[in-house]
């Protein structure tokens, strides 16, 4: 069935954001809200501001996110094809670590 061809998707596109933001490398400067496999996940900001970080990315990195209050932003993984997902994290992790020095 298609319905059940796209949930797998979706899965195995959460599973590999779980993964991703697992690394010990980003501990430092987000966290990941607990999230299941469906459209979207949030992160907690540590060492910046939401909005700036988001206007960041988008205007040097064609980063789209969507900032939630001062810390959080939201993370639309569906749209993400799987192998894209480690860049997007590590395209957020430079950029908090442009705007904090």
């Amino acid at each position: 069935r298609k319905q059940d061809e796209k949930f797998e998707i979706l899965k195995a596109r959460a599973d590999r954001v779980k993964e991703v933001v697992a690394d010990p490398k980003y501990q430092d400067a987000f966290e990941a809200y607990p999230f299941n496999s469906g459209y979207f996940m949030c992160i907690r900001l540590k060492t910046v501001a939401a909005e700036p970080l988001r206007l960041h990315l988008l205007n040097n990195y064609g980063v789209g996110l969507i900032s939630l209050g001062e810390r959080n932003l939201r993370v639309a993984f569906s749209c993400l094809e799987e192998s894209d997902i480690l860049e997007l994290f590590d395209t957020i992790l430079k950029g908090i670590g442009e705007l904090a020095t």
